[in-house]
């Protein structure tokens, strides 16, 4: 097929800012043909890649796909009205250059978040009928009203307007595939048919995500020998919930056999640092985001690696893409989330599970798995890896998304 990838983000933005790449690349290797429609990268920090330049138009051949960037204001901070603009200006000119610059496709496959990522598609298909798939990342208006970007009284107001427009984009797309099982139930609930829903998780890249066994010297390389490590490794926004962290290490500062590790940045990176030199904390070490490449020994190097999600509606129907990159490369788990990403690392064995934001239960949890020995810790890594083969794995993941885009649209079970 000649497929449309739209999504805002895409190579070279990191975290779960690769996903889209992921996807894109592995259809080329299916035998696709793709054609991404995305922005110019500047995830997550909202400061543009070096290399690159705003422009109205620009055309990359990379890895056997044909990238199509379109200007956007680029921004990633926590105010309303900035971040509204971001996304809107790439909704705008997306939408100019899939009507201009893309061939005509068989389908278009939405990768979305920002729901308005769907902008350019539903232009394509008035357009030219081109019939679209949407895979919900994160579900809107949900997101938008937890973010706390929005005051009370107008957060109602863009509630009802992004509802409306939300149903609409359901109503015309030829298929939604979503990515945890409660956003299937709460889409049934707002009247999205059955038989046009389909459960489609995201994988971990495989080339990047795996078992290291080295991981004496993954730690030597990231300088964090000598302690059991419990490590961060992502994005450092408000939905994280990393203060969580630094409160555990506040109350294990008289261990200093374990050291609490954040690998990345992001908008909090700077509060998170001022929390640290505030309580004089040397069991907290920050590592600057690391190059995808090397992201299977980043997280060897943690004995523990935790995933982290402030406990609303919405993150209890969240898989984030950490979670299935973390089990790919075989390390085990503190969980402090609720709902789905719960129970997966539960049912995986694959790790302990908190109260989301209880530092008492993360400070306990990573007190119990340092007194593990190296043998147990082991197995509890490679039950997660055992549940991300069964569950997660790339080849399984891509034939349920060939099935929902073949001109049938084919509806696939959980």
């Amino acid at each position: 097929m000649r497929i449309a990838y739209i999504s805002q983000w895409f190579d070279p933005e990191r975290g779960s800012a690769a996903l889209p790449g992921v996807i894109a690349r592995a259809l080329v290797n299916r035998g696709h043909e793709v054609h991404v429609l995305t922005g110019f990268p500047n995830y997550p920090d909202g400061e543009l890649y070096p290399g690159y330049s705003v422009r109205a138009y620009q055309h990359e051949s990379v890895d056997g796909l044909e990238v199509h960037r379109a200007p956007l204001w680029v921004n990633h901070d926590d105010r309303a009205l900035r971040r509204a603009g971001n996304y809107l200006t790439f909704a705008a000119a997306a939408s100019a250059v899939a009507l201009s610059r893309l061939p005509d496709v068989d389908v278009a496959w939405v990768h979305s978040t920002p729901a308005t990522t769907a902008v350019p598609a539903l232009a394509l298909q008035r357009r030219r009928g081109t019939p679209f798939v949407l895979h919900i990342q994160d579900l809107w208006p949900d997101t938008v009203t937890a973010s706390g970007f929005l005051s009370s009284d107008r957060a109602s107001f863009v509630e009802r307007g992004l509802h409306r427009f939300c149903d609409s984009t359901y109503r015309r797309a030829r298929h939604v595939a979503v990515t945890a099982p409660g956003m299937a139930d709460r889409l049934l609930e707002r009247g999205v048919p059955a038989q046009k829903l389909s459960y489609v998780p995201n994988w971990a890249d495989e080339s990047a995500f795996r078992p290291v066994e080295d991981r004496a010297e993954a730690k030597k390389a990231l300088g964090v020998e000598g302690r059991f490590t419990v490590m961060y490794a992502g994005n450092f926004g408000e939905f994280q919930s990393l203060d969580t962290m630094v409160r555990a290490a506040e109350r294990l500062r008289h261990r200093h056999d374990i050291a609490f590790v954040l690998v990345g940045g992001g908008v909090e990176e700077a509060r998170l640092k001022q929390a640290v030199a505030a309580g004089a904390l040397t069991n907290v070490v920050f590592v600057p985001s690391q190059p995808f490449e090397r992201m299977a020994q980043v997280l060897a190097a943690g004995d523990v690696q935790v995933i982290s999600l402030r406990d609303r509606p919405l993150s209890r129907m969240t898989l984030p893409s950490k979670l299935q990159a973390t089990m790919a490369a075989g390390r085990p788990l503190i969980g402090a989330i609720a709902g789905d990403a719960a129970r997966v690392i539960v049912n995986s064995g694959g790790g302990l599970c908190v109260t989301p934001g209880s530092d008492s239960e993360m400070a306990a949890a990573a007190e119990r798995l340092a007194a593990l020995s190296p043998v147990e810790l082991d197995a509890m890594g490679a039950a997660a890896r055992v549940h991300y083969e069964q569950t997660y794995a790339e080849q399984a993941a891509l034939e349920r998304i060939e099935a929902i885009l073949a001109p049938t649209g084919e509806r696939v079970s959980a």
